[in-house]
């Protein structure tokens, strides 16, 4: 089935495979399922979790899955008859070549396209995870399209009303186009200046056009409000009551992206880089482009060629409501929020249906007790394993690292040392010598072991195998044999592939925290200078933090963890979070009397508004099959319904219960400059 297949340049198998003397470095199941009686010849490897024939120690541990076993037969190793076995995996070990990586290429075409009819097949490769992560971008660029459509439609919908003079459908289309043109311009410079790219910057022009559509509305909101008839003063009274919130928020949600992109994650810098840019280039069309159509716009609406608005007056039986309702929220978004679970899946990253992600999840469920190989690296200098007391440490060492239900023992060149040494006390060069000896008795030890210029030993390996596969067991994995290589007695290392998950996994929660602290006190300065009213900045710092907490919580509750995704998700709610806050603050400081009521008839709509077209831009989205965009999907609409209920519910309260009367700014009029 995999042996025979040629690429057109009659590439094989044996033309690419990893070799050990002149044969493929195979596992002797591979020979003999392609025996022509396979059942016959599998019978002779039927041992579990080793067959051992004389020196000869074949590793069954990773071939038979979900093993059940004789255990009235087991030899003194622990080895035991198969009884039944409901998975067998074979693994073909390639070299790393273009070669191999077009043969692998043939290999997943094949597979992809073969199926049996008694069992079922699950196959990966050493590409698979990266070129399923890929697909995630590949999957969204058919919606694209389709929920651009959607934006446009929508914001010119709610840009006309019955009048048709006043009607300004153009004024949403060109936000649109406003949004558009951002997006092209930073993803053109960053990919200019050579700047890396990944498929989830695809992402990106949806959270620009919310942020575009937001400003948008805004303005047309104040131009309507205007009693000016006059064209240029109506357009300046419009434009100096919305500037300040407008570059306070285009400020914020461009410096929380730069924020990220300077983490320590990869994709988290490559992603939050694009966006930082995109906000700059949308503000400055914003300044540019789109204040010229509106300026045309207007005049058009003026020239003749050519509301709905709903609040309560506030009392105190409803602002004790809010406040109870407030406490609930905060309860349950901590409640979900410590419950959010740690680290990444990398059965997540492909999309869903994935090849790739259906063999991860097939060998955590079969191949659970025994997983492939881990090592330690211990250092030497200044010690000399010529002394049988060194070599009787090391071995503690090694039987201390193996004794755990997270690791067991699989080769060290010196347990075989010692069956015919032990105790015995070397010279240099016998010492060397009888190394040698062994080595070249037993090839398989001979990468386990670095000299110096001396020929003296510096550093050995000993090889372990894993235990308990699964994510819950990698932490406690790493922490025991790195805790025991601490305690040991000897310099060095231990090393999993888990490792780097359970490293990631610690470094993530640090970032996030990290990163919300350092955005949020950035926000709360900036507000501040933009915002010089202590209460009133400190209400939306307050603010800030409020609505992250119930984000974090929303993606608790629906099965996301905290992960690099979630991680750039969250990094892009605190801008999120910023606008809605800020508009609704900024609108109550500077009314002097029924300022609760005079703020919600200016930023209702408006916001209501920004918050609908945020939704329609990325709810197509939701059917996209992939973790990383339905992560993204889910923030957004968290942060868009969270957001809301602070921007026009407890915030205003909030504002309403701690800001004093004296905390007013005067606003710009231009009749007085």
């Amino acid at each position: 089935m995999v042996r025979p297949l040629q690429t057109s340049d009659n590439l094989s198998l044996s033309t690419v495979c990893l070799r050990q003397s002149d044969n493929c470095a195979l596992h002797p199941l591979a020979y003999a399922l392609e025996d022509e009686e396979p059942v016959l010849s599998v019978q002779f490897l039927l041992r579990y979790p080793m067959l051992k024939l004389g020196d000869l120690a074949i590793d069954n541990a990773l071939v038979f899955g979900d093993v059940k076993v004789n255990e009235s037969k087991k030899d003194e190793d622990g080895n035991a008859p198969v009884e039944t076995a409901r998975a067998i995996r074979v693994f073909y070990m390639l070299e790393a070549s273009e070669d191999a990586d077009r043969w692998i290429r043939l290999f997943l075409k094949h597979m992809a396209a073969y199926s049996e009819e008694s069992s079922r097949i699950f196959w990966t490769s050493s590409r698979s995870l990266a070129d399923e992560m890929e697909r995630n971008g590949a999957l969204l660029i058919p919606w694209m399209p389709w929920a651009a459509l959607a934006l446009v439609v929508f914001c010119m919908a709610v840009c006309s009303s019955r009048d048709v003079v006043r009607s300004q459908p153009f004024i949403g289309f060109f936000a649109m186009f406003n949004a558009a043109m951002a997006t092209v311009a930073s993803m053109a410079l960053l990919l200019y200046v050579r700047y890396p790219f990944l498929p989830l910057v695809f992402i990106m022009p949806f959270l620009v056009v919310s942020i575009g559509t937001d400003n948008m509305f805004l303005m047309l909101k104040s131009w309507r409000l205007s009693p000016e008839a006059d064209v240029e003063r109506r357009f300046v009274d419009a434009l100096t009551e919305t500037a300040a919130s407008l570059f306070l928020t285009s400020l914020t949600d461009g410096l929380s992206f730069s924020v990220g992109s300077v983490s320590d994650f990869y994709a988290v810098r490559v992603f939050c880089t694009y966006c930082a840019m995109a906000i700059l280039f949308m503000f400055i069309f914003q300044v540019t482009f789109f204040n010229a159509v509106m300026v045309l716009c207007c005049r058009r609406e003026l020239a003749g060629r050519h509301s709905l608005l709903c609040y309560k007056v506030s009392k105190k039986g409803a602002k004790v409501v809010t406040v109870l309702v407030y406490l609930v929220y905060l309860a349950a978004s901590i409640n979900y929020a410590l419950a959010l679970p740690l680290g990444l899946d990398l059965k997540l990253l492909a999309p869903l249906g994935s090849y790739a992600a259906e063999e991860l999840r097939a060998q955590e469920r079969l191949f659970f007790d025994y997983g492939p190989y881990c090592f330690a690296v211990v250092l030497l200098r200044n010690r000399s394993l010529t002394n049988p007391e060194e070599r009787r440490r090391l071995l503690l060492l090694y039987n201390a690292l193996s004794s755990s239900k997270y690791a067991s023992k699989a080769e060290f060149w010196l347990e075989d040392f010692e069956s015919t040494h032990s105790g015995r006390a070397f010279t240099n060069t016998a010492f060397n010598s009888a190394v040698h000896t062994l080595f070249a008795e037993r090839t398989k030890f001979r990468n386990d072991i670095r000299f110096d210029l001396n020929g003296d030993i510096e550093a050995t390996k000993m090889l372990l195998r894993v235990r308990l596969l699964g994510p819950a067991h990698d932490k406690p994995r790493a922490e025991f044999l790195r805790s025991t290589m601490r305690d040991g007695g000897f310099d060095g290392f231990a090393y999993d592939t888990s490792f780097l998950l359970v490293d990631q996994q610690l470094a993530t929660a640090s970032g996030v925290i990290t990163n919300v602290i350092t955005a949020t006190v950035t926000m709360l300065f900036i507000c501040v200078l933009m915002v010089p009213r202590p209460v009133s900045a400190t209400c939306i710092a307050v603010s800030i933090l409020s609505i992250n907490l119930g984000v974090v919580g929303a993606l608790s509750s629906v099965d996301t963890r905290l992960d690099i995704i979630s991680m750039i998700t969250i990094v892009m709610s605190i801008g999120f979070s910023v606008d809605y806050v800020t508009h609704t603050t900024f609108h109550f400081i500077i009314q002097k009397d029924n300022r609760l009521k005079k703020c919600l008839t200016v930023m209702t709509e408006p916001i209501l508004q920004s918050a609908l077209s945020t939704v329609v831009g990325v709810s197509l989205l939701a059917f996209v099959p992939s973790y990383i965009v339905r992560t993204f999907v889910w923030t957004v609409f968290a942060v868009v319904g969270i957001g809301l209920l602070h921007g026009l519910l407890f915030v205003p309260v909030l504002l309403e219960l701690m800001v004093p009367p004296t905390e007013y700014m005067q606003p710009y009029n231009a009749g007085t400059h």
